[in-house]
Formats: structure tokens, sequence, C-alpha cells
């Protein structure tokens, strides 16, 4: 495409990996990236990253960050027809990237990409192993909805000026945004070819509220029913299990985590209907 592309760059403490991100981004061939760097109260010299590479800034007060406010915040500030989302710590992998993500979008029925997120280099195996199956040369199949990932992505301008981020979703709410559109006939492409650096070695708590989360926004967004614990806690944790021992990771802490994962969806979708 032709002109600057906007890119949304949200941030809260995310060094050493905010320094590779922005230079990455602003490194691409074949694209002319304008970021916008959203900051969410950082104190590890993120923001001042930002700063020295003359970015444009918005300082945004961490006790009143919702994800899809933040996201059309993000749209409303920027005009670009096409806008990418790339979180602070997703660093291109390659100068083409950002351009591989993008492109698919000069289809007007394509309503928004998302990239290949490869874990990093000192991911635990576990972790390795989820990136490996949500991000490889297809997305994964899921129970309900469809696969999004906002944390290196890109979406149409018009079709976000019909369709908002809902404001009050903290969690799913990428998942949320795409169920909607592509109910009204857009699509949704995965670009694996657009590769960027990217995973969270979550701890057990961190687990179980993130897990949680996905459970109550499940429930809003598709409208389930009262929560099942054969559907929504023995088949995820039995399947979880079935693919770590295919992976060969099946270990006491792998069963310890997916626990811990299929316990945290659960209650997020019992606490919703009961």
């Amino acid at each position: 495409m032709t002109g600057p592309v906007d890119i949304v760059v949200r941030c809260r403490n995310e060094m050493p990996w905010t320094e590779r991100t922005v230079t990455g981004l602003l490194d691409q061939e074949g694209v002319e990236a304008r970021l916008f760097f959203i900051d969410s109260a950082s104190t590890d010299g993120s923001r001042e990253v930002a700063v020295g590479r003359g970015l444009r800034i918005h300082d945004w007060d961490p006790s009143q960050y919702v994800p899809g406010r933040v996201l059309n915040f993000g749209m409303e500030q920027t005009d670009s027809p096409i806008v990418a989302f790339i979180n602070a710590d997703a660093v291109p992998q390659g100068r083409d990237s950002l351009r591989a993500l993008i492109e698919p979008l000069e289809s007007p029925d394509v309503a928004a990409t998302f990239a290949r997120q490869v874990a990093r280099p000192a991911a635990g195996r576990l972790t390795r192993v989820d990136y490996e199956r949500a991000f490889g040369d297809a997305p994964p199949r899921t129970r309900v909805g469809s696969f999004f990932s906002m944390a290196a992505s890109a979406i149409r301008r018009d079709v976000w000026e019909r369709t908002p981020f809902d404001p009050d979703l903290q969690y799913s709410e990428d998942v949320d945004w795409t169920t909607r559109v592509t109910a009204l006939g857009h699509r949704v492409v995965y670009v694996p070819e657009a590769r960027f650096e990217h995973s969270h070695d979550y701890d057990v708590r961190g687990q179980f509220k993130r897990r949680r989360g996905e459970g109550v926004a499940d429930s809003a967004i598709h409208r389930l029913g009262k929560a099942s614990i054969i559907d929504d806690l023995a088949r995820p944790f039995a399947g979880a299990v079935l693919r770590d021992a295919r992976a060969g990771v099946l270990a006491p802490d792998a069963l310890a985590l997916r626990v811990v994962q299929a316990a945290g969806y659960f209650v997020g979708r019992w606490e919703t209907k009961r």
C-alpha cells in the first residue's frame, strides 16, 4: 500500500524487548511505519526508548486500562486505512514482517490479520509447546469461536468504524471483535510468514487468572449456557494432557499446569452462569 501505516504500540514495562521492537518496526522494508506509543506508567526505561526515538506518546493511567478502550483510542488517534497493533514486547523477526502482516488487508473482505508468534529462546518448554501449537503453519481449532491474537495484528479502519472494540471487556476483546466482524461476512487471516518473537511464562497464579478471565469472556462473547464439568473442565484438561503426551513433555509439572488452566477456565465459566 502507498503512504504511511500507523502502528499502535502498547507498553507497560516491557524492557528489554521494547528497544528491540521499536528498532525493528522502524527498520521495516516496504512499509513506512508511523509509531504511536501508548505507555502505561512504565518504570523500566520503556518510555525513555520511545522518547529517544522521537515517537508520538500517550500516557495511559494503568488503573483505567481496559483493552477495548485503549484499542479504540489507538484507532481514534491515527488515520491510516490499515492500522497495526504490535505489543512493545513483540519483536519483528525479519525486515518484511510488517509488510507480510498488512498485505492481505488490501482485499476489502479481510477485516484483520494476525502474525505467527515465536516463543523466546529462554521460554520454558511448556510455553514453547503451547506457542508452537497456537502459531504453527495454521491456527489451532478451538471449541468455540476462532483463534486470534492482537499482540501482533493489523485491522482495516473502515471495518472498525462500523464495528469498534467492546470498551468493557477485560479479556478476549480481540476474539470478541473478530467474532462480530466475521459474523458480518468479513475474513480474518492468519499470516505465518509474518513472524514476531513474543511469549510469556506465566506463574501458577497468572495462569489461573488469565484462564478464568477467558472463561468469563467466552460466556459473554459466545452467549454460552451453564458451565459443564465435562465440556468446560474434563475435556479441555484431557485434550491438553494428550497434546503434551504427543509432544513428549508430559511430566508432573505439566499436569499441574494443565490442572490450573482447566480449573481457571471452568471457574470463569461457572461464575458467569451461576
